[in-house]
């Protein structure tokens, strides 16, 4: 069938475009010259075997164009700040709505991303906290009071006297971006000599610029509360160029100034750098101690007003490489935070792995009415009841991200507030259910908001994103999708199905690469790629409802489908025996109601819940043992994997299977090959304790769903590694050793051989400002990345190109 071909099936012959993504002319990677219309508004399934371009098409051309075209509605200021796609080799494409993707892989969204940030449901917690949460002390555990300015003089003299001078600062800017030129030139008008911003003290008589696109705290320099009987010390100077002459003002009119200006809060700093805060309206009325206003960011492990300063909002503590900066900044720590996730760690001492300084984690959530309801759920969250009074009624953000989907989904369904509460609660509240019911409904109910995007498998991270998109609430865009089905059990496919068709219901379209029968036959519309792979690939061989394609006579998919096609049969399989040394047959169980026997695990399988039957015994056969594997929802189970044998984990969505691989196998194994190879005596790792039987392993390797190339110059032949057999046997033409050329002339990433124009890329890059970067065809080199010299080198009538 030519590729040119456009197929009309299921849209309104007359006006296509009026309601469908018209592809003329599309050649992006192995597609022919691809021509084909699919229709909007309705659930479109791309498949094919595998490389007949079906990622090309579904990413590569409809996601990037929709996208392409998104960015370049926005003005040129805000595009500068989008990494933009380059556009796809497409000679049209018409009737494209703005495009989102939902990826398999796990995305590096960064050590911190968890299961409630992705979804943005902690976002609306943190609000909701910062609103309605009711502060207690973290060292008393009282709730905070308000208190008289009197009685914030009182504690300030004592402290003073404990201290030495105290520096009194009026806080007038918090966490706000901007230059704050104002707040410099106010503070002069009114007789105030200095501000301190960003812990830095500047003058009111120079200009105050900071950085416009940086959050700033910048505070109004009061004066100085000196010690009685003290000797001078260098902020008494300071003093009479912030207020004049101390003597002309009490202490006490300096506390009442910085609190007014403050709105109620001053902090205090002495001479060694310590900042206290102190607050008419937030302070313990045992121990005295004050704290600021709460605002979202205290409750974000991602901002230092909010996280842990052990872990800065990890949870655990890292043993850093010695190629990582120990003294880099925090963004920086986050960005190299994949490069050393997988060594040695440890739960955080300070905060338990909660993520939180201790002043967010005292805060409480006021139910009011629902106290009883608190109670049940501060049990179901951390495994008892410690509800003794009312204060323990009142749950922390701590149990919510202990808890699960479902729990929390079940609390805030039946929470209730009245009067002034629930006003502010009114907005919060249907955000944080509505994106609950969707991870719920999705099949993720048993994960816990707390959990950690890095720890999911791909299925998982998959739905995530698509309960946000849910949450999202959006209509009129094309979702993009990549085989959602797989790692998903099959008695979860129903759920995912019914979350795919609610987003269609809202007005949206759906692309989904998928090769499951059950999704393809719950399509609005099918594309059958192929009719091969590479480049006997990139042509459509069948398009339009299920029915038609049925009937299609040259479409694999549609022949497997109708059952001519069946899977390849079978091979014979190795039995497996038990790992205990002697083999014991099933105890056999008598059921009086069948008269039939049944063994002791009840669907006749033995201990290892392999059939009973293959209960053979093999000498040989060696075992992996992996003892006491507890994480995430693992408890406490003792594996034996039998060594030169395939070994499937399977078992429903979230039943542990990527915890016990990922998390409990790899790692034990990693540690143990690593100590082995090492030369240091010492105690064993934990990891090492928990595994036997690894004597005759060499190593172990993880092959995930993340990208294989490294960098741009990445092909499968260097990703193999058969490229350097290629290097080497050019290096043994008699014309190269005559020249002296080595096997390093023959890589494009070596300056002996590659082209000096493009720097053995073949292409060069046209920065655009605005725009992508352009990428040309190398002149030079005419796209084949070698200079011309080691052109000159062939082997059987082929240069390395």
């Amino acid at each position: 069938m030519p590729s040119g071909h456009i197929f009309r099936a299921g849209v309104e012959a007359g006006r296509p475009e009026a309601d469908a993504i018209c592809i003329h002319g599309a050649r992006e990677h192995n597609l022919k010259n691809l021509s084909a219309v699919i229709p909007r508004g309705k659930f479109v399934v791309v498949t094919g075997v595998s490389g007949s371009g079906k990622s090309t098409l579904a990413f590569d051309l409809i996601f990037a164009e929709g996208q392409r075209r998104f960015l370049d509605s926005m003005n040129a200021y805000a595009r500068q700040f989008v990494e933009q796609m380059s556009r796809p080799d497409v000679d049209l494409i018409t009737g494209i709505p703005p495009t989102v993707s939902i990826e398999q892989r796990n995305s590096r969204g960064g050590g911190k991303s968890t299961v409630a940030t992705v979804t943005e449901i902690y976002h609306f917690l943190r609000l909701l906290f910062a609103r309605l949460g009711t502060q207690y002390c973290p060292d008393c555990g009282l709730p905070v009071e308000a208190q008289t300015r009197d009685q914030v003089g009182r504690r300030l003299q004592k402290e003073s006297g404990n201290r030495g001078d105290l520096l009194l600062l009026a806080p007038v800017v918090k966490n706000r971006k901007g230059f704050h030129t104002d707040v410099a030139e106010w503070a002069a008008k009114h007789g105030h000599a200095e501000v301190r911003a960003d812990g830095k003290i500047y003058s009111t008589s120079e200009r105050l610029r900071l950085d416009r696109f940086r959050e700033h705290n910048v505070e109004i320099v009061v004066g100085v509360l000196e010690k009685r009987a003290a000797q001078a010390s260098r902020l008494r100077n300071r003093a009479k160029r912030a207020g004049g002459t101390p003597a002309l003002r009490s202490s006490q009119q300096l506390i009442d100034e910085a609190l007014e200006l403050g709105h109620g809060t001053l902090f205090a700093l002495d001479n060694h750098g310590k900042l206290t805060v102190h607050s008419t309206e937030r302070s313990c009325p045992k121990c005295g101690r004050s704290f600021e206003a709460l605002d979202p960011k205290n409750f974000s492990y991602n901002s230092p007003q909010g996280w842990c300063p052990k872990c800065r909002g990890f949870g655990e503590l890292f043993y850093l490489p010695e190629d990582v900066d120990r003294g880099a900044r925090a963004d920086a720590i986050e960005e190299s935070w994949w490069s050393w996730q997988e060594g040695e760690r440890e739960l955080c001492p300070e905060c338990k792995g909660m993520r939180l300084n201790p002043i967010p984690r005292a805060v409480r959530l006021n139910v009011g009415q629902a106290s009883r309801l608190s109670s049940a759920f501060m049990r179901s969250s951390d495994g008892r009841n410690k509800a003794k009074d009312r204060r323990d009624t009142c749950p922390t953000i701590d149990a919510f991200n202990r808890a699960s989907v479902k729990e929390v989904f079940r609390f805030f369904h039946r929470l209730r507030f009245k009067g002034r509460e629930a006003q502010i609660a009114r907005d919060i509240l249907p955000e944080i259910r509505e994106r609950l019911r969707f991870l719920h409904e999705v099949g993720l109910g048993y994960l816990q908001l707390g959990r950690g995007v890095p720890t999911l498998s791909g299925g998982e991270a998959q739905r995530i994103r698509l309960a946000a998109q849910l949450g999202s609430n959006l209509s009129g865009v094309l979702y993009v999708l990549d085989e959602p089905t797989i790692g998903l059990h099959a008695r979860d496919n129903v759920m995912l199905l019914s979350t795919l068709a609610t987003l269609k219901s809202r007005g949206n379209s759906l692309v989904v690469v998928e090769h499951d029968e059950e999704t393809m036959r719950h399509a609005d519309f099918i594309i059958d790629l192929g009719p091969g792979a590479g480049v006997r690939g990139g042509q459509v061989v069948a398009a339009g409802t299920l029915q038609e394609l049925l009937r299609h006579d040259n479409s694999i998919t549609g022949r497997c489908l109708r059952a001519e096609k069946k899977f390849p049969g079978r091979g014979q399989r190795r039995p497996v025996s038990n790992p205990k040394s002697e083999i014991r047959k099933p105890k056999q169980i008598r059921n009086p109601k069948t008269e039939k026997h049944t063994d002791a695990a009840g669907l006749g399988e033995s201990d290892l819940g392999l059939p009973s039957e293959f209960g053979i015994r093999n000498s040989d056969l060696k075992w992996l043992t992996l003892h006491n594997a507890e994480a995430n929802n693992l408890k406490n189970l003792t594996v034996h994997l039998p060594l030169n044998r395939l070994v499937v984990i399977t078992g429903v969505s979230g039943s542990g299977k990527s915890t016990l691989i990922r998390e409990c196998l790899l790692p034990a194994l990693e540690a143990a090959l690593k100590r082995r190879k090492s030369s240091r005596s010492g105690p064993s790792t934990n990891h090492e304790s928990r595994i036997t039987g690894c004597e005759s392993l060499k190593a172990v390797y993880e092959v995930d769903q993340s990208p294989i190339g490294r960098t741009p110059r990445s092909t499968p032949a260097t990703y193999v590694g058969f490229f350097d057999e290629i290097r080497n046997l050019f290096a043994q033409v008699p014309e190269a050793r005559l020249r002296g050329y080595t096997a390093s002339r023959f890589s494009f990433n070596s300056a002996q051989g590659r082209c000096p124009e493009c720097e053995g890329a073949g292409t060069i890059k046209l920065e655009m400002n605005f725009l992508p970067p352009a990428y040309v065809r190398c002149e030079t080199c005419n796209g084949m990345r070698f200079s011309r010299e080691t052109l000159d080198i062939e082997f059987s009538g082929k240069n390395v190109a």
